[in-house]
């Protein structure tokens, strides 16, 4: 069920798409409420009180947009989402900048425990990268869905937006391998130790 729920959300500009396309607005509200409802009941039992409230937002949001879209009959309510599920990132990532320690430190010491403190810095301007890129993608988003077509909308959140955050990802991790030379055992080591040879003894950033 993870899995499906995982798929659904990362193919849902193409769903959208072709519900609107096929079906029209309320059948495909009452298709994603079923499954919304399914996914829930399957799961309610194995969750702790912490995980049921944490869920409250999300869900609520989410009925919301499904009853709006079931009322009004207009399918342009399902295009507001992308831009709902990027303000709820940009809000969590925001928090750590305030409360810390941030987003990708948090990210980091769970793959690499060991990261020096001195890491903290730069990990927290990459949270700050990652806040002016869902501020982006919002903007994008929202303009996409009031003023342009739905092949359009469905082009950049199904496929352009994925596109930019894999150059995200791809670009930070050639800088911060040119910039540390820090190699931990990742897939990827042998091919950047020979572009970007790591520091004499002793010398180390």
């Amino acid at each position: 069920m993870r899995v499906f729920v995982v798929v659904v959300g990362l193919s849902y500009p193409l769903l959208v798409y072709a519900g609107l396309r096929l079906f029209g607005p309320r059948i495909l509200a009452a298709t994603a409420g079923a499954l919304v409802l399914a996914h829930a009941a399957s799961g309610w039992r194995r969750w702790r009180r912490s995980d049921v409230v944490r869920a409250a937002v999300p869900v609520v949001l989410v009925a919301a947009v499904l009853a709006a879209a079931a009322l009004l009959d207009d399918g342009r309510i399902f295009l507001f989402v992308p831009a709902l599920v990027n303000g709820a990132m940009l809000v969590a990532f925001a928090r750590t900048l305030v409360q810390g320690p941030s987003m990708i430190e948090t990210f980091a010491r769970l793959r690499h425990p060991e990261l020096p403190a001195s890491r903290g810095p730069y990990l927290r301007v990459v949270t700050w990268v990652w806040c002016g890129f869902f501020v982006v993608n919002i903007t994008i988003s929202v303009l996409l869905a009031i003023g342009s077509t739905l092949a359009a909308w469905t082009l950049y959140n199904g496929l352009l937006s994925y596109v930019l955050v894999g150059c995200l990802l791809g670009a930070e991790r050639v800088y911060r391998y040119w910039r540390f030379r820090g190699y931990h055992g990742d897939p990827l080591d042998p091919i950047f130790r020979r572009l970007f040879p790591p520091p004499a003894a002793g010398g180390g950033r």
